[in-house]
């Protein structure tokens, strides 16, 4: 399995002062650093022979403005938003209302999982006991957890990335919006560590430039004002993608949890992944290899899912389709995107 490496994301002049500048000159004294639309790249004003270059964006990410529909789908009118990313060279391969706002479903873990990665990476085996954390709503993912159960950070996060369970992802929003308490405490007053955290969550998304992101819960079940793009969510994976951990647990088919309950007895049980390119309940395209990804689905998002691939010659590919009407729209969807990064 390929690890990709951190890259530094390198921060552009403030935004009011990029503005300014951009106000002062014309299309013939600036072009965007994204190429011209002689390359089929977004991002451009009309190309000229000498330009200076102006850094608005980290040069490493994949920048999207406005759908770029490189191919044909065939069930392109079956899901909400789709793109494809070329992650090594930062290239947009493939883009359907990649900004448009939605409903991101547990992909919402992503950033549960990004925030506790960043505090608790070097602590993963550390115990959590177990709070409050029933989930009132009816039929969604839940793993079972009770009050006064211990689990590890580790089996927290392996719940929360593989099985899609939503009373893990609470048990960690609480814990860590808990252990932040004493430094934020008389900046918040009197709120929960799940609204703690959930502050958290949306400062990181506004610090990584997640514009068409607003979060008010940890775990993704619909709500008014929890909403995400597809552009917003790469730019979320990408950064999970410097965690080895994140990449061995979205890699795994299923795994055996065992923990303490809270009337001591020990308990096992085992979860499998929702994404069926892991679990092998769905074909991989030829000459692609799916490292793994996260699924997300409720009646107002649909089925969700976004994943990294690296095709045969080792490059690697961030894909990812919200909004898709069935779980076969969004496999095929993400199988034809996939045959466009290895073509």
């Amino acid at each position: 399995m390929k690890c990709i490496k951190n890259k530094k994301l390198y921060t552009a002049i403030p935004v009011l002062s990029s503005l300014f500048i951009l106000a002062s000159c014309t299309a013939s004294d600036i072009e965007l650093p994204y190429g011209s639309m002689e390359n089929d790249q977004s991002f451009t004003l009309n190309p000229v022979d000498e330009y200076d270059t102006l850094p608005l964006f980290a040069e490493d990410i994949a920048a999207v403005s406005d759908n770029l529909i490189t191919a044909s789908l065939s069930e392109e009118d079956a899901v909400f938003s789709a793109a494809v990313y070329n992650e090594d060279d930062a290239e947009v391969l493939y883009s359907l209302n990649a900004t448009e706002r939605t409903s991101p479903a547990s992909l919402t873990k992503l950033m549960t999982a990004l925030i506790i990665f960043e505090k608790f990476g070097d602590r993963l085996d550390d115990s959590v006991t177990i709070g409050e954390v029933s989930i009132k709503e009816e039929g969604v993912q839940r793993f079972g957890l009770k009050a006064g159960d211990k689990l590890t950070i580790r089996q927290h996060l392996e719940i929360t990335l593989i099985q899609s369970g939503n009373d893990a992802a609470l048990a960690l929003a609480q814990y860590a919006g808990d252990s932040t308490a004493g430094s934020r405490l008389e900046e918040d007053g009197e709120i929960t560590g799940e609204e703690r955290f959930v502050q958290m969550m949306n400062e990181k998304a506004a610090s990584l430039g997640c514009t068409g992101t607003h979060y008010v819960n940890p775990h993704g079940l619909d709500a008014a004002e929890h909403y995400s793009t597809a552009y917003d969510q790469y730019l979320i994976f990408r950064q999970l993608l410097a965690y080895p951990e994140f990449l061995e647990i979205i890699n795994t088919p299923s795994v055996q949890i065992s923990y303490n309950t809270a009337d001591g007895t020990v308990k096992t049980k085992t979860i499998m992944n929702t994404d069926m390119f892991v679990n092998g309940g769905k074909d991989v395209p030829e000459g692609v290899t799916v490292i793994g990804g996260k699924t997300g689905s409720t009646a107002t998002a649909g089925k969700c899912l976004i994943l990294l691939a690296n095709d045969m010659s080792g490059r690697s590919y961030i894909a990812v389709v919200m909004g898709a009407k069935d779980e076969g729209t969004l496999y095929n969807t993400l199988s034809e995107l996939l045959k466009i990064a290895d073509s």
